[in-house]
This record gives structure tokens, C-alpha cells and sequence, in this order.
């Protein structure tokens, strides 16, 4: 499994302008520096393929996603905020090399981009990258590392402006956005997100929000279930334990 982590200020950033490949390519990226720290780092490209499941072979063409994943990459500033009148903003990246000739490309971490991705001990999202780039929607993926945030409580109420902004969604047509948006994250999404369930909420006769929910994977539900027979086990030992020194 190819577990990527990083802190949860990234999930604050729109990915909306990506489109699916280079959303791939960005991730991958980010899964190859993660705990490395803001040293320059090479990455083949049939490696970068592969953890960001690339079938074009096309030489060009994987160039010229590299070069707009990176203008992209650009535009993802993170902002910090320190009052209401003074605030600080860095890109994610200090430098991204792509040699053709070589096949490879060679970037660096921004010194303070660091701590989204390494050291993570407090508030943070995992997800597998396979399954990540296995996702064919671009807002299937977007909602899939989204949700991954809320694992543990399983649940994830978006106001439906929010939800469309987060989402980059165009000013779609009720029946569009169903169809173009809706259906392929509840087409593509329950395969992680098990019994994935989408509720509709109304003000009046207008849907306003959106509610995720979701249950514990079935392999995580039967973990609990023989640890709390266990646990049972042990108590009723102990009672007799007690009941027999009494005696």
C-alpha cells in the first residue's frame, strides 16, 4: 500500500483547475518527498508513472502534463494567518526540474511547505494512492481526499455553495450537476467509503446542503467486534478469579 499522509491545512487549498492526470501527477509527487525534508529530490519517470498510474507513452505528452501540473502547482499558495492585519503567503515548491533527455524530474520542497508533509503527528489526512488514482471523476477524487479527512467521524455536512466552490464546479444546470457531479462520486466512491450514503437537504423546496456518511469498513468492524469479545472473555475470568478469593 502506498500510504500518503499530510497535514490537514491541504485540504484548505482548491484543487478545482487540476484535471484528473494532473491531479495524479501532484499527489505522486507529494507521496515521493513526504518525511524527506526540503532536499532535492530525483524521480524517474517511469516511477512517477507508475505511482500516479500513467498509461500514455506518448514522451511529449507525459512532458507536457508535468509542465502543467507544475503551473498549477503555482497557483496553490498557502496562506497563513496571523492577525486580521498581518498574514503570510509561500508556494509549495522552491524549485521543479523536468529533464526529457534524462527522464526524470528533479524538485525541492519549500522549507516551510515542510510541515504539510512531514513530522505529522496532530491533525492530518491518509489515503491510499493507489486507490486515489484509480478514481476516474475529478470530483470524485477531490471528494475522496476530502472525506479521508473525516475517517473517523464518518460523516461530512457541506453547505451546497461551499460544496461547488471546494469542488470548482461550473454553474451547472440542477440536472447537470447531478448528473455530471453527483453520480460519479456516488458511482466511484462507496468502494472506499463503504454504505457510502448522499442526503439531500431542503430549505423549502431548494437543496441547500449536502450530508456524507459513511460506515466502518467491514474487516474494521469485525477488528472491533473480537476485541470486544475478548474483552468479555477476560471479565468474566477475572470475576471468577475474584468469586474464588473470596471463597
Amino acid at each position: 500500500m502506498n500510504i500518503l499522509k499530510y497535514n490537514n491545512d491541504l485540504n484548505s487549498l482548491s484543487f478545482g483547475q487540476f484535471k484528473e492526470k494532473e491531479l495524479d501527477l501532484f499527489f505522486s509527487i507529494c507521496f515521493k518527498v513526504k518525511e524527506l525534508g526540503n532536499k532535492e529530490i530525483e524521480i524517474p519517470f517511469e516511477e512517477l508513472k507508475k505511482l500516479s498510474n500513467y498509461s500514455n507513452r506518448n514522451l511529449n505528452r507525459f512532458i507536457k502534463d508535468l509542465e502543467s501540473t507544475y503551473d498549477k502547482m503555482l497557483s496553490l499558495n498557502i496562506k497563513i494567518t496571523y492577525s486580521e492585519i498581518d498574514f503570510e503567503k509561500f508556494n509549495l515548491f522552491n524549485s521543479y526540474e523536468v529533464l526529457g533527455s534524462e527522464k526524470k524530474i528533479i524538485i525541492q520542497v519549500s522549507k516551510k511547505f515542510e510541515y504539510l508533509l512531514n513530522k505529522l503527528i496532530g491533525n492530518y489526512t491518509k489515503f491510499d494512492l493507489i486507490e486515489f488514482v484509480s478514481l476516474k471523476s475529478i470530483y470524485s477524487k477531490n471528494l475522496f481526499k476530502l472525506l479521508k479527512q473525516w475517517e473517523s467521524k464518518r460523516e461530512k455536512l457541506y453547505n451546497l455553495e461551499e460544496f461547488k466552490k471546494i469542488l470548482n464546479v461550473p454553474n451547472y444546470t440542477t440536472t447537470d450537476f447531478n448528473r455530471r457531479v453527483l453520480k460519479p462520486i456516488m458511482e466511484e466512491l462507496p468502494q472506499y467509503f463503504s454504505n457510502l450514503k448522499l442526503e439531500k437537504i431542503k430549505t423549502g423546496k431548494k437543496v441547500t446542503s449536502l450530508k456524507f456518511t459513511w460506515n466502518r469498513k467491514p474487516k474494521e468492524a469485525i477488528d472491533i467486534k473480537e476485541a470486544e469479545v475478548v474483552e468479555i472473555e477476560i471479565s468474566e475470568q477475572l470475576n471468577k478469579a475474584i468469586e474464588k478469593a473470596k471463597k
